[in-house]
């Protein structure tokens, strides 16, 4: 059942709208009427209440707001043993956890002290939903909440992000004359906060007379997690005017993330330099967040200068660093960074092996990858779904489906990520159709709602395979499921509707697009390219000068594809002209090869040799290729051998070309020729690619 509808049994009204101009805290209760009595005092504090004031008092200056909360409940905790047993609590696995009702009938006195220990526990240790479960039926049970209970719920309602259950439990404490408690407050501004209202976290905030530290730490958190960082600052500037300079690690921290959001390098090092002035230089936390504030703007130069000169550092510091250089595509300095820290003598976590199994993948190395694996099984990590997911996705990068499969098979509880991973493995290593299968053995098996990622996947291995009716049925899901809000899937719809040869509707598509970015004018013009529908390709290549988005390789590449397919030679040459002048790009291989074979093709063979002779034999293997096959196509037997020695000389051929090159021996009626080259290359176990086709069957229909 629901919070929500377990909330719908008691008397938990959230709270009404308040009218302009009156506090929140004036929302009280309803005057009474003569018959009813006055409201019952609040209920009395545990036995043990100066022990709590003291360990409060002593984590608020000291810890965040979750911390004094904890050494609240470990002194209500000790004050229940012998009447709540809370073994039962810590249990990890799903199978071993009693359920929110079976620990409640199990506690011999369900008095509030039990009653509020189980739901902290419950809340600090993730499982919001158990927590208000138990909430809701302490209060059925006739027990009534104390300030620690409200403060556990408020935690649990955080966790959840539910502005109702928050706004209920606010209307308890104000029944309960519980809300001028200073923590059940700062409770209320966090909630609220994490709950996307920081305004009415400021309310509160404004309402207090003397607000902690801890409760300052909450206010700017809170602003901090909804983005307003400069707010977050002021608030900041106004502790420090109140108290002078604050030694206090998590201020710090929430400080570090305001800066970093805020953009500006100049402030990012007056914070460093006010981090070192109050001694928090030698804190790992503080140094972490300091990294990771100057991470933030993505500079590899600067992160390595702050790396190298933190004095402290633990095995997150060194996470942070690598999950840095894999966003920055340096994946051997990253597997580097992790020799380093083993070194140092520091024990990797879950986190790290994972950004080192990426790191693999991105290399696709096996073996370093085999190695990484044998790592995550000795640390105790291989139970973990985040390290299967990413040793799946290693395994399929390094063309390595057999691994892939045997760790997916072997995984009992399998995610979403962990079938989109397995199915994304048969796609990239061209297993589009048993991608497919997998895909339908995960909606017999598991009723999973499909999301962005594994509806692209689904429609890259129709891309792969043309497969039109599968393509017009995601795309129906697309719009069922509200997913067509997600560029990279109307990206990829246009891109299959282009390959099965719709490019009208690749360009419905296209013009139906709330906003499109580069990706989208990329992929419509690759779409008429293909189709031959060059004069289409140039005019959307020159429409982008209307729309202000900027072009980039790519999207000259594709423009030129185009003009190739078209035989539109002097428009492609004017662009090859305009990406080298006007945008100053350097041409790739690609883009030399495209020129060669838009040449090649139009039967300028001499200008085409000129091109590909300017060129290197590694660099320019995509020239000689499209030298060869215009060679080919306009009878020219010399000029094809000559192409062909280039080609065949670099490991990059494949067997397509040695049928080529046999086909002009045996067209120019050299058979002997034409047998001597496919006998030869066929000795170096060439194998040729099977093609796949498929034929469409239409529906009978009686007229």
């Amino acid at each position: 059942m629901a919070a929500r509808a377990l909330l719908s049994g008691l008397r938990l009204a959230p709270l009404s709208r308040q009218r302009p101009g009156r506090s929140l805290s004036a929302a009280a209760a309803p005057p009474l009427d003569e018959d009813e009595s006055p409201h019952p005092p609040p209920p009395t504090p545990p036995s043990n209440s100066k022990l709590f004031v003291a360990g409060l008092s002593w984590a608020a200056d000291e810890r965040s707001l979750t911390d004094a909360f904890s050494s609240f409940g470990a002194v209500t905790e000790d004050g229940v043993h012998g009447r709540c047993s809370m073994k039962q609590l810590k249990c990890s696995g799903r199978s071993g956890r009693p359920q929110p009702r079976q620990t409640l009938d199990e506690t011999p006195v369900r008095d509030v002290v039990a009653c509020s220990a189980a739901i902290y526990r419950h809340a600090k240790s993730g499982l919001f939903g158990d927590a208000v479960k138990l909430f809701v039926g302490m209060m059925r049970a006739g027990v009534s909440p104390n300030s620690f209970t409200l403060v556990s719920a408020l935690l649990a309602a955080a966790g959840m992000g539910d502005m109702v259950l928050s706004e209920c439990i606010h209307g308890w404490a104000m029944k309960s004359r519980l809300e001028s408690n200073p923590f059940v407050r700062t409770a209320l501004l966090d909630s609220y906060a994490k709950c996307g209202c920081p305004m009415k976290s400021w309310a509160l905030f404004g309402e207090m007379r003397d607000p902690g530290i801890v409760t300052w730490n909450a206010l700017i958190s809170g602003l901090v997690q909804n983005d307003l960082f400069e707010e977050a600052l002021l608030v900041f500037k106004r502790l420090l005017f109140s108290f002078g300079p604050v030694h206090n690690v998590v201020t710090m921290i929430s400080i570090a993330q305001a800066y970093a959001g805020c953009g500006d390098l100049g402030s990012c090092e007056s914070a460093h330099a006010y981090s070192i002035k109050i001694g928090l230089d030698s804190n790992v936390s503080a140094t972490n967040s300091i990294l990771g504030m100057y991470l933030s703007f993505g500079s590899l130069a600067i992160g390595r200068d702050i790396f190298q000169k933190i004095t402290v550092s633990d095995v997150v510091s060194w996470t942070m660093m690598m999950g840095f250089l894999l966003g920055e595509a340096q994946a051997i300095e990253v597997i580097r960074l992790f020799v380093q820290m083993r070194s140092s003598g520091i024990v990797p976590d879950r986190v790290a092996m994972v950004t080192v199994a990426q790191a693999c993948a991105n290399l696709g190395d096996g073996r370093i990858g085999k190695l990484v694996h044998n790592q995550i099984v000795i640390r105790g990590f291989s139970g973990e779904l985040p390290a299967v997911n990413s040793l799946i996705t290693m395994y399929a990068k390094c063309e390595d489906l057999s691994s892939a499969r045997m760790l997916f098979d072997g995984t009992m509880e399998k995610s979403l990520v962990s079938w989109t991973a397995m199915v994304s493995a048969y796609v990239e290593n061209g297993y589009a159709l048993e991608g497919m299968h997998l895909f339908a053995k995960m909606r017999h098996e598991d009723c999973f709602m499909i999301d962005s990622v594994t509806l692209v996947t689904l429609l890259l291995a129709c891309y792969e395979i043309a497969y039109f009716e599968l393509c017009i049925q995601l795309h129906v899901y697309c719009y069922k499921s509200g997913l067509c809000l997600y560029k990279p899937v109307l990206n990829t719809l246009i891109a299959v509707y282009g390959k099965c040869g719709y490019a009208t509707l690749a360009r419905k598509m296209f013009d139906e697009m709330i906003s499109r970015n580069i990706v989208s004018w990329n992929t419509m013009i690759l779409s008429y390219g293909i189709n031959g529908q060059g004069e289409k390709a140039v005019a959307l290549f020159n429409e982008m000068d209307k729309s202000n988005e900027d072009r980039d390789s790519v999207t000259y590449l594709n423009t030129l594809l185009a003009c190739s397919h078209s035989g539109l030679v002097d428009d492609g040459m004017l662009i090859f002209r305009r990406m080298i002048d006007e945008k100053g790009i350097n041409p790739c291989p690609e883009h030399v090869g495209c020129i060669v074979d838009m040449l090649a093709r139009a039967g300028r063979l001499d200008e085409a040799a000129e091109v590909a002779s300017l060129t290197q034999n590694k660099i320019g293997s995509d020239a000689w290729k499209a030298l060869m096959g215009g060679g080919h196509l306009h009878g020219d037997m010399e000029l094809t051998k000559v192409a062909a020695e280039k080609v065949l000389a670099l490991e990059s051929f494949d067997y397509g070309h040695v049928v080529l090159l046999s086909n002009a021996y045996a067209s120019s009626g050299k058979y002997t020729a034409a047998e001597s080259v496919r006998s030869c290359y066929t000795k170096r176990n060439k194998k040729k690619t099977l093609g796949l086709s498929s034929i469409g069957i239409m529906p009978y229909s009686r007229r």
